[in-house]
């Protein structure tokens, strides 16, 4: 399937796709570009539509706030979502664009944009499986290694842990609250929170 998609081609995505390109290390920027690929691969495989180019500039952008570029006092994802956003704007995408694309980057470290329009969920799951991979989806293998082949992990899996630790270590307290259902459980039953490791072991992905 990946050789029947063309990736859009408008003024903002070779934009956003630049400036991907320039804050980020090759690690990261590999990430977020199979992230987008991964979606539009879903997209094919769950016969859901999509807006190519939300699914690109919310793909590329989520990340923003582990670099240099929009590192702030905000969790991260929040911080990707503002420089997006401001981006966006800055460009004269209109507000909805900018808003949806906020959105996508803002929810996407919970699992709120599954509910969400078929673009979202592209969004959700191409990071999703990227990083610790989604059960009961497998991508073909000649698509796999295709798109490995475009955009090598580098290492993705220690080295994406250490950028997600040193986002936590500049920030006392770390801004990010449980849900509240969560914290009920965890005082009831000491609910059990994998660690990030863990779930990135059963990833299908070597390294």
């Amino acid at each position: 399937m990946l050789a029947d998609i063309r990736m859009p081609d408008s003024s903002i995505v070779r934009q956003a796709g630049e400036l991907a390109r320039d804050v980020s290390g090759d690690m990261l920027y590999n990430h977020v570009m199979r992230c987008y690929w991964f979606g539009e691969l879903y997209a094919r495989i769950s016969t859901i539509e999509i807006d190519s180019e939300q699914l690109f500039l919310s793909a590329v952008f989520h990340d923003l706030g582990l670099t240099e570029h929009a590192r702030g006092p905000h969790r991260f994802e929040i911080e990707s979502a503002n420089a997006a956003r401001g981006f966006l704007t800055e460009k004269g995408v209109s507000n909805i664009m900018a808003q949806n694309v906020w959105d996508d980057i803002a929810l996407h470290t919970w699992d709120m944009n599954f509910f969400r329009s078929g673009t979202s969920q592209a969004v959700q799951f191409g990071i999703t499986y990227d990083v610790v991979g989604f059960p009961g989806i497998e991508i073909e293998t000649a698509d796999m290694t295709e798109l490995l082949r475009r955009y090598p992990r580098l290492g993705f899996t220690r080295g994406f842990h250490a950028l997600l630790e040193q986002d936590l270590d500049s920030h006392r307290p770390y801004p990010h609250a449980f849900h509240p259902c969560s914290r009920i459980a965890h005082a009831r039953s000491g609910l059990v929170i994998e660690d990030l490791a863990t779930l990135q072991a059963r990833a299908p992905f070597a390294q």
